[in-house]
């Protein structure tokens, strides 16, 4: 992940609270913005200015800024360091790590088998 990335959530995280901002945390966001380089930081800031979220997590290759699919090759660059930015909206990429599904239970097996029992019945008729 890009050095970059923790620092602009962190960012977009204390701008979020608004008004609520207390002078500790605006110095840290100022902190922030210079440890930003300023390429980054500009394209953050044009993001918020249009009221896009500027930095969007990535869960099952869907942008969650604007809830589109990634290009697969989008997809594929997640473990490089690079920033990325969705093609879509232009929020910056947080790639997320897929986790396995959930082993079904038996109890949930008996439940989706008593459904379908009842769906074949339904037809059935």
């Amino acid at each position: 992940m890009n050095a970059s990335i923790p620092l602009l959530q962190e960012l977009q995280k204390l701008e979020a609270l608004g008004e609520a901002v207390t002078p500790q945390q605006r110095q840290r966001m100022a902190d922030i913005r210079a440890q930003v380089p300023v390429p980054v930081l500009a394209h953050y800031n044009r993001l918020v200015v249009n009221r896009c979220k500027p930095v969007s997590e990535v869960r099952r290759g869907i942008c969650g800024a604007c809830h589109l699919r990634l290009a697969a090759w989008v997809r594929q660059a997640a473990n490089d360091d690079d920033l990325h930015v969705c093609e879509n909206c232009g929020a910056y990429l947080v790639f997320v790590p897929e986790e396995a599904p959930a082993r079904p239970t038996a109890k949930s097996v008996r439940a989706k088998q008593a459904r379908l029992a009842l769906i074949r019945a339904a037809v059935a008729h």
